[in-house]
């Protein structure tokens, strides 16, 4: 039928969703394999399951992923380590934080992060990977070393701009002497049992660190401010 500007539309070929509806299929697949991986195990699960599980075909699985590593990948890039540029916007970071005041940025930084790892969904890769020994994966190592060289790219532009430290060590130094902590924090805590009072512990023992971290790292300053009900 002829629109009324007499352009007749054109209509979508067969099996070609829009990519709305492929988003939100490819979503679901991924939801749908991050339950399964964490009831049956990476092993214990299989590409028919995942897609049984949301009512599909495998052939529509394939038409997003091309094998069940590249589903766990994805979840991987969604829920695991992230780049500082990676990061929620945080709610309290001006545009040009980053630059004016690098102690209150940080502050920011981590505190989105850790809302983003405090959903569920994140909480269960953690604990899928400790339990099935993922936490080892090459896909594990590689995001870990982007958010590494990353935050130590960071650092290194603090430093020549006279805002951190350089006698303390390499940006790449400082940056695992940051990140450590945090993640080893995650894992501890962030699970998908953890009780309110380990989430909690988790978010205060992680802003501690950033505390601590840049009262010694940064050039005389105030010292970022925590929200008292943190």
């Amino acid at each position: 039928m002829a629109g009324t500007d007499g352009h007749t539309p054109q209509k979508r070929g067969p099996g070609r969703p829009r990519k709305a509806d492929a988003h939100d299929t490819k979503n679901a697949l991924q939801q749908s394999a991050l339950r399964l991986f964490a009831r049956n195990g990476y092993a214990g699960t299989s590409i028919r399951a995942i897609a049984r599980e949301v009512g599909l075909s495998e052939s529509v699985l394939y038409a997003h992923f091309a094998n069940k590593q590249a589903i766990f990948d994805a979840i991987l890039t969604e829920h695991g380590p992230q780049r500082p540029v990676d990061a929620p916007e945080p709610a309290d970071a001006g545009a040009d934080l980053a630059d004016t005041d690098p102690p209150a940025y940080l502050l920011a930084l981590v505190r989105a992060f850790l809302d983003d790892w405090d959903r569920y969904d994140a909480r269960l890769l953690i604990s899928l990977m400790a339990r099935d020994g993922l936490l080892h994966s090459p896909a594990l190592q590689q995001a870990l070393t982007a958010m590494r060289e990353a935050t130590a790219r960071m650092f290194e532009r603090w430093i020549i701009a006279g805002r951190m430290r350089a006698d303390l060590g390499t940006p790449r130094e400082l940056a695992l002497s940051f990140t450590g902590p945090i993640g080893l924090t995650r894992v501890l805590h962030l699970h998908a049992d953890a009780t309110d009072r380990e989430r909690a512990t988790a978010r205060r023992e992680a802003l501690d660190h950033v505390a601590t971290f840049t009262k010694a790292a940064f050039r005389a300053q105030a010292p970022p401010r925590r929200d008292p009900s943190e």
